[in-house]
């Protein structure tokens, strides 16, 4: 028999419709009638894929995404939402919430069993589920140099180990062995631990050997920073190193936090396969944004699910010229998570004394924004 596709549809007759489309290509059909239901089938039937309405009484499509993407069990699960709510908002809504593809009614049958096979052979492509760590690994990227990737990262490891989540094992990671800010944004003194660890077998890279290397910043979050090193003679952290690290922290913690600079080199490449959540940083600025258009083309090319994606959109210039936040995610077809508002001065404190933003000001706008992207990581 043919792959299993739970399809949930709340109108009888499409759903009739659809799984006669499917049974006729060979497929076996989980019908569902409504998200609880669905979300039952998912868990007891072990579907290959889902099939989507958005629009249902009581629980809509976006939430039943992101319900299964919650659940361990059904986290794995490739899910396209067809609807007739074609609205650029509704798209970004949809992916958002979990969904690799998103199609809008009427959509050719070609085009649907194309968009069905193109995510099964992925699936398979990509192997069995595995079982989430107990941490939550999250790389931070940026769409160039400049745009404030380890601003993003530093201030939100704070808030994550002194904020709502107080009480949280947080660490915060350097991919750059050498021309790392890291730190001295953090007032800390640069350490070889980094280095160390790069020059060690994957196997002895256990929890306990690397928090071992690790500095602890006065606010209680973890730090392993590179060096300020510009000279180039220090090496990048190999992959194989990189992705042991993240590996053994993710069962010891509760949140990874990786700066990955910018670019996407092989380390970043192995660790965009293992992290959780991407975060990708730029800024409204023309170039900026087609660099980040261009980084989430390839990040599709890589298979890197959009629901694993989110943007945050740092505001560096105080001018009512910047494109807003609804422009820019029309133009990225991108949801973006955050704004962070222009505060030059706050910065510039911060990065005189060694401290996060947030750490400063607590109470300022920069910092409810930090915390609003907090909350959207730990909902994930």
């Amino acid at each position: 028999m043919g792959a299993k596709i739970l399809v949930v549809e709340d109108d009888p007759e499409s759903l009739k419709l659809i799984g006669l489309m499917l049974h006729t290509r060979g497929y076996q059909v989980l019908p569902a009638r409504n998200g609880p239901q669905a979300l039952q089938k998912a868990v007891t039937e072990a579907p290959d894929l889902v099939l989507m309405d958005v629009m249902m009484p009581g629980m809509d499509g976006y939430e039943v995404a992101r319900r299964l993407r919650a659940d361990p069990r059904t986290a794995h699960l490739p899910i396209i939402m067809l609807t007739a709510r074609g609205q650029v908002t509704d798209k970004v809504a949809g992916f958002e919430a979990g969904a690799d593809e998103y199609l809008v009614k009427p959509v050719h049958p070609a085009e649907l069993f194309t968009r069905i096979e193109a995510l099964l052979a992925r699936t398979a492509r990509l192997g069995p589920p595995v079982v989430l760590p107990r941490g939550k690994s999250i790389g931070i990227l940026g769409c160039k140099g400049g745009v404030g990737t380890s601003t993003v990262a530093i201030n939100l490891a704070f808030i994550l180990a002194r904020g709502f989540t107080a009480g949280k094992k947080v660490l915060l990671m350097d991919v750059r062995i050498g021309s790392s800010t890291l730190a001295l944004q953090l007032g800390l003194r640069p350490q070889q631990a980094l280095k160390t660890l790069a020059e060690q077998a994957t196997t002895s890279l256990t929890a306990d050997t690397v928090m071992a290397c690790a500095d602890r910043h006065a606010s209680g979050f973890f730090v392993l920073a590179g060096l300020p090193d510009p000279s180039g003679t220090v090496p990048s952290l190999p992959p194989a190193q990189a992705e042991a690290i993240v590996r053994s922290l993710e069962e010891a913690l509760d949140f990874v936090l990786v700066d990955m600079g910018t670019g996407l080199d092989e380390t970043n490449r192995t660790l965009l396969r293992r992290l959780r959540y991407i975060l990708i940083v730029t800024e409204p600025q023309r170039i900026s944004l087609l660099l980040t258009q261009a980084l989430l083309a390839t990040l599709d090319n890589l298979e890197i699910g959009k629901h694993r994606i989110g943007i945050v959109l740092m505001n560096k210039t105080p001018t009512s010229a910047t494109p807003g936040k609804e422009a820019v995610e029309n133009f990225l077809q991108q949801q973006i998570l955050c704004v962070i508002p222009p505060a030059p001065e706050l910065a510039f404190q911060a990065a005189e004394r060694g401290m996060p933003m947030v750490m400063l000001q607590p109470e300022s706008l920069v910092a409810v924004q930090f915390r609003h992207l907090a909350e959207h990581l730990v909902s994930l």
